[in-house]
């Protein structure tokens, strides 16, 4: 068989940290170049590995609620005090900052006080290497347009695929990562299991407040919110770049 007789067309794509992503158009900038705000802005994490954790560090959640709704809850860390009481314990709303892309292709926050402490044992995962002082506490969470949102930080890697899978319907898939290949044996399987478990726990509060949204979008008296310029710019920035898609379209 010869791809030639297939009836097949070429489709742009590529892989970047263990995501795929594709241009079914091809009009799209030349990827490299889409993606250099936030490569420069992570530059101590280019070209180091990533392990993905296996079964244990990989998860569906069913979302009652549009896609955009979705991406919109994670841009911002407005709502942390009364969605994620217990995060907002120690990762405080004061605690975080705003992350807008120049180019306007994603945004998101990030929180200067990263200090994973999942169990009583004292154990940790291994970190990346050669990582700055701002690490040691620092994390940070990117929405990058359309559909892809990513959490970095010292000691693991985390990216969720937001599949549409109706107006009012959304899946999000959850791939989390480690720094080095004896993080995934199984003499770390507890200690990923209860990674795991944290951030689904963080995740599913999340579900009340989106699907939440996806009602009051309904309301016949929804007037179309109003942004603060304080904390809600990476919102405001998404708004914009679908806003422009349909205008473009």
């Amino acid at each position: 068989m010869k791809k030639e007789n297939l009836g097949l067309i070429p489709v742009r794509t590529t892989v970047w940290m263990d995501v795929v992503y594709v241009n079914l158009s091809g009009t799209a900038k030349e990827f490299d170049t889409a993606i250099r705000p936030l490569t420069e802005r992570w530059s101590e994490f280019m070209g180091q590995p990533i392990f993905h954790g296996g079964p244990d560090s990989s998860f569906k959640l069913e979302l009652n609620c549009n896609w955009k709704l979705a991406v919109e809850n994670y841009c911002e860390s407005y709502h942390l005090p009364w969605v994620h009481p217990a995060l907002n314990r120690y990762s405080r709303l004061q605690d975080h900052y705003e992350i807008l892309d120049t180019d306007g292709n994603f945004s998101g926050q990030g929180t200067t006080v990263y200090d994973p402490k999942l169990d009583d044992s004292g154990r940790t995962f291994s970190t990346f290497d050669g990582l700055s002082d701002h690490w040691n506490t620092g994390a940070e969470y990117i929405s990058l347009f359309p559909n892809t949102l990513l959490g970095i930080h010292k000691d693991h890697y985390y990216a969720i695929r937001i599949e549409p899978l109706g107006p009012n319907r959304t899946r999000e898939h959850v791939e989390i990562y480690y720094t080095d290949a004896d993080m995934v044996t199984d003499d770390w399987a507890d200690l990923r299991a209860i990674n795991t478990e944290m951030w689904k726990t963080v995740f599913l509060e999340d579900v009340f407040a989106v699907e939440g949204m996806q009602k009051g979008r309904s309301a016949p008296g929804f007037d179309g919110g109003a942004f603060s310029p304080i904390m809600d710019r990476p919102t405001q920035m998404f708004h914009e770049w679908v806003g422009g898609q349909y205008r473009a379209a």
